[in-house]
């Protein structure tokens, strides 16, 4: 599975699961895709909800042209979970798929799963009006036709280098005992070079991200009264842990100990590597490798504290959003292979790229005395993907 976080809490004596999965590997490689469903089937019988949502980033994969038919069989593996079509009695999917539409791809797939005795409303955005909830209904394809989802990719000029690819955001508004909020599934920019990413604090990336991610929250609709609703955003953010700071605690500030090697004939760094006193290598980054060697996975499964105190790209909007506290360990890289479940890739620093993310007005109306919300990554002991389900 990609990245799943869990989230569960109570309003109203409403019990919620937010999930959020990067799924690209499970359409790549279609032999994680039953383990990806176990795991989530466990997380539905440890978790009963009154009404679970569930965000996928990178539907089809990253070669979506030629995976982009495996889009059946998820769909199929997940309604035929016995929890989900036996308990929930209505739903709602809506699964961008239509990739030969570019100026509004987004891959981007979002299902919503309604218990029977839950009385639910739809906000419709065509018509500016709430709906009951009484029936299921897919939508896939290019999801124009879907006038209860609002779905926006992030302008051309938002995209590092200009250069654009599925990123963007999906909207869906409900109404639930007089409680009106918003459901927000989001991809925001990768780190498309380690070194790139470590030249400067904060990176050209993390300000790409944080320029999107303030769009998105600036243009949420109001209500008819002309406020804000409270809202849950959660998906692939691709936060990602401070790399310039990183690299200068591991070198401890020592630049004696930091080998910068040059393209031939070119003034451009091509490898950064730093050595122990020994001169052994203890970090190497290239564009796309990011290994601390012996030290890679405990340093991020070990030390996840340490970790933390890299990890403030979020901190920007403290003001507007609020997140649980996370224990585990950083959700991204896993290896895809099945005998490395806990084991990290070597391509990019591990960070806790897919979260849940809380409006302060949602977290307000959270009854924490009736269930302490639980805030988590699921498949950690199996492969799920180089994504881990939140």
């Amino acid at each position: 599975m990609s990245n799943e976080k869990i989230f569960s809490s109570n309003q109203s004596n409403v019990r919620f699961l937010f999930i959020t999965a990067n799924t690209g590997s499970i359409f790549e490689k279609p032999e994680l895709l039953s383990t990806w469903m176990n795991e989530l089937t466990n997380l539905l019988r440890r978790h009963p909800s009154d009404f679970v949502a569930l965000h996928c980033q990178e539907v089809g994969g990253k070669d979506y042209e030629k995976h982009m038919h495996m889009l059946d069989q998820f769909l199929t593996a997940l309604l035929q979970i016995t929890e989900l079509s036996s308990e929930y009695t209505r739903h709602r999917l809506y699964f961008d798929s239509e990739y030969s539409s570019q100026e509004t791809f987004t891959a981007l797939g979002s299902a919503y799963f309604i218990r029977q005795n839950l009385s639910v409303q739809q906000w419709n955005f065509a018509t500016s009006t709430f709906q009951n909830v009484v029936n299921c209904q897919i939508f896939a394809g290019n999801v124009r036709n879907a006038q209860t989802l609002r779905k926006e990719k992030y302008p051309r000029e938002f995209f590092p280098e200009a250069k654009w690819s599925r990123k963007g955001f999906t909207e869906t508004r409900w109404l639930i005992n007089g409680f009106t909020f918003d459901l927000l599934n989001v991809h925001l920019f990768h780190d498309a070079s380690n070194l790139l990413a470590a030249e400067r604090s904060p990176s050209i990336y993390s300000k790409c991200r944080r320029n999107a991610l303030q769009y998105t929250l600036q243009n949420l609709p109001l209500d008819s009264n002309g406020e804000h609703v409270p809202y849950v955003i959660f998906g692939d953010f691709n936060f990602r842990l401070d790399a310039h700071r990183l690299v200068e605690h591991i070198a401890e500030k020592r630049h004696d100990l930091i080998d910068k090697i040059k393209e031939k004939n070119s003034d451009e760094i091509a490898k950064i590597i730093i050595r122990n006193e020994d001169n052994r290598p203890k970090l190497t980054i290239e564009k796309k490798e990011f290994n601390l060697h012996e030290n890679h996975d405990s340093f991020f499964n070990t030390n996840i504290n340490q970790a933390h105190t890299f990890d403030f790209e979020s901190s920007s909007f403290n003001d507007h959003l609020y997140e649980y506290e996370k224990t585990f360990p950083p959700s991204y890289p896993y290896s895809e292979e099945h005998h490395e479940a806990r084991s990290y890739l070597r391509a990019r620093c591990p960070a806790w790229c897919d979260r849940i993310l809380l409006s302060h007005s949602f977290k307000n109306f959270v009854d924490m005395k009736a269930n302490k919300p639980s805030y988590d990554i699921i498949g950690y002991d199996v492969c799920v993907g180089d994504h881990k389900v939140s």
